[in-house]
């Protein structure tokens, strides 16, 4: 049961999502904020980084500064034509300091290049958290974010449930149910056709399944801080994810 732990995260956090897109951009910018901080805590551990401090920091530093820069070029006078252009300095910040982050390691910077890659990419997915932002200034605002999270909530419950089928396929039964769920949901808002809704739920809960599979199997006690990581980073690139669907299915 507690490798299910992750699963219920996710969806809890989906949920939380789905609430603040009704209150306000802020809302959105400080429940996407949660998500980048469990990712930050629990990203070091997810992926065995020899130097799990400083990865935090640099993960949680570049996830909320996308969110800020990500809600300050929406809600400027002349919105953006092209919104996620602005993040391209943000990606190229994570590089240069995931390096600077080498450079000040004091323990011989062993696994140098295990300690690179794992940071940018941990970089780089708490800035994809920022497509959650982007998504509450959309057309459809928040029905967007309320189908988006339906088809993470719904994709990462059913494939991590305890049901006799081989692994692989209930990778598949989660993006089944996903598509479902982000169907049902768009039924109950305004502004996304069923298709739209349909190809949502399909990308969305496809990058959170497929993103899930990659750290193996979940830890099998409870107090880990990897399961806080492990159920944020497919929530966070579910956002960008969701905005670029919507964004050329929509408009």
């Amino acid at each position: 049961m507690i490798a299910l732990l992750p699963h219920g995260l996710a969806a809890l956090s989906a949920v939380i999502l789905a609430v603040a897109g009704f209150a306000g951009g802020w809302t959105v910018t400080a429940a996407a904020g949660l998500c980048v901080l469990a990712l930050a805590v629990g990203w070091g551990d997810l992926l065995r980084l020899p130097h799990r401090p400083g990865t935090a920091v640099l993960v949680g530093a570049l996830g909320v500064a996308g969110l800020v820069i990500g809600t300050l070029a929406s809600t400027t006078q002349d919105r953006l034509p092209q919104p996620l252009s602005v993040f391209a300095a943000v990606i190229a910040i994570a590089v240069l300091t995931a390096f600077a982050h080498e450079l000040v390691r004091q323990d011989g910077r062993r696994n140098l290049v295990e300690s690179l890659t794992g940071t940018v990419t941990g970089q780089v997915i708490a800035v994809l958290a920022s497509g959650w932002v982007l998504l509450f200034y959309t057309r459809p605002g928040s029905s967007a974010i309320v189908v988006t999270a339906a088809a993470v909530a719904g994709g990462r419950l059913a494939s991590g449930l305890p049901l006799p089928l081989p692994f692989g396929v209930m990778s598949w039964v989660g993006v089944v149910v996903g598509v479902v769920a982000a169907l049902v949901a768009s039924f109950f808002v305004s502004g996304i056709p069923p298709l739209n809704a349909v190809v949502v739920g399909l990308t969305v809960s496809g990058v959170a399944v497929a993103i899930d599979q990659l750290f193996g199997p979940a830890p099998d006690r409870l107090v880990d801080l990897s399961m806080l990581a492990r159920a944020a980073a497919p929530v966070a690139a579910a956002g960008t994810v969701a905005f670029a669907v919507i964004r050329i299915g929509i408009g």
